[in-house]
């Protein structure tokens, strides 16, 4: 027999804030919510939610693996592999409502620990799109401050371009 995971919904709205003269970036607020069917004990559900939600931040704006020449990690040490931590990781909102439980347990209960991690990296690189502006799209993850600098320096060529284009349009 082939198990059967129930669907669980979620939502994740980060707030970000950049400096597009420099490249940096700061996520001041997290907004998440999940569908757990039944939460069996809601503070390790809310914990397992902002856990996750901290990893997902550190793949959006962190973590990467990368390798020399000769395919040998650059990263070997916590000191050199970068992660997420209290100064980075924002105040997180979590929001969970019990208003679909499962059939496919005795409990009702969905899986809490992976619903947090969905879709953190799209929505972090979104909201740095929205700070950025017209002319800027985040299209690869993690997101450095080099790539937020190039992107910024982008969308400002854009808006300039645009407001020479309509100037040379007035009579």
């Amino acid at each position: 027999m082939r198990h059967k995971w129930p669907p669980v919904g979620s939502l994740r709205w980060p707030s970000t804030e950049i400096d597009p003269t420099t490249g940096g970036h700061e996520i001041r607020r997290l907004f998440t919510s999940a569908e757990a069917g039944r939460m069996i004990n809601p503070m390790t559900t809310r914990g397992q939610i902002i856990g996750a939600a901290a990893q997902g931040i550190g793949g959006a704006l962190f973590e990467e693996f990368q390798y020399d020449a000769a395919g040998q990690p650059l990263a070997t040490s916590f000191m050199d592999y970068l992660l997420p931590d209290a100064q980075v990781v924002p105040e997180i909102d979590v929001f969970v409502t019990e208003d679909a439980p499962t059939a496919d347990n005795p409990f009702g209960a969905k899986g809490m620990g992976e619903v947090g991690l969905i879709a953190i990296g799209a929505a972090v690189a979104g909201a740095i799109d929205d700070a950025l502006g017209k002319g800027a799209r985040v299209t690869r993850l993690p997101v450095h401050p080099e790539d937020i600098y190039k992107l910024a320096s982008a969308a400002r060529r854009a808006v300039e371009t645009d407001w020479r284009s309509e100037k040379s349009k007035l009579p």
